[in-house]
């Protein structure tokens, strides 16, 4: 990007607009001195600020971005592109995100159910602790994913249920193991998964912060 040619474009249109450079910063929420930064290429409006500068100015985020007019048909071909090339984008994310979830899924069965099949009666100590060691790397796989709440609350109980038929084919019943270490199990999950919420909402925060602090 052209950060002098996009500061002028910015410049022109605040102009056409009939804004003084004080209008324009208070319509955005930043100061007077962000703006004169932007115009004379000094500085590039955050990330955060390119929609509310666009539609304050009447103009495209692609127009905005070359730091010039296009044409209508040109403009909307552009639009069309970016559209299709985050669509495309999102898409991919989510694929990726769905095979993780299901790899998650695995994980817990192969030290949950995996590793009960195979187990003798002197293991009795190593099974439970391979099911927890099990939920609590797929836990941590699933909590760098930026996936809605429900699905990571989902997985304790698919992890719970896993849990306890590896307890019916290692034992023969529920109890012996699987109710006490199921519940144990969904503990750990719960607590790695708020635990991963609470560090994502506090990233989101500075990261919010030091683009406010930046564009100020």
């Amino acid at each position: 990007m052209d950060q002098e040619k996009i500061g002028s474009f910015i410049a022109e249109n605040r102009k056409a607009k009939g804004f003084t450079q004080i209008e324009f910063a208070e319509k955005l929420g930043v100061s007077n001195k962000s703006v004169s930064r932007w115009e004379t290429g000094k500085n590039m409006p955050d990330v955060s600020l390119f929609l509310p500068i666009c539609d304050a100015l009447d103009i495209s985020v692609n127009e905005f971005l070359i730091g010039e007019r296009i044409t209508t048909q040109e403009n909307k071909r552009a639009d069309e592109i970016l559209v299709e090339t985050i669509k495309a984008s999102n898409k991919k994310l989510k694929s990726a995100q769905i095979v993780i979830y299901i790899l998650a899924v695995l994980v817990n069965a192969l030290f949950m159910i995996g590793v009960p099949l195979t187990a003798t009666p002197s293991d009795a100590m190593a099974v439970p602790l391979a099911a927890l060691l099990g939920g609590a790397v797929s836990a941590l796989l699933l909590s760098c994913l930026n996936i809605k709440p429900i699905w990571l609350f989902i997985f304790i109980p698919i992890s719970v249920i896993e849990l306890l038929v590896g307890s019916i084919i290692y034992c023969g019943e529920l109890y012996d193991y699987g109710l006490p270490y199921a519940t144990i199990l969904a503990f750990v999950q719960l607590t790695l998964f708020l635990l991963a919420m609470g560090i994502r909402k506090i990233i989101r925060k500075l990261i919010k912060t030091k683009r406010k602090n930046k564009s100020s």
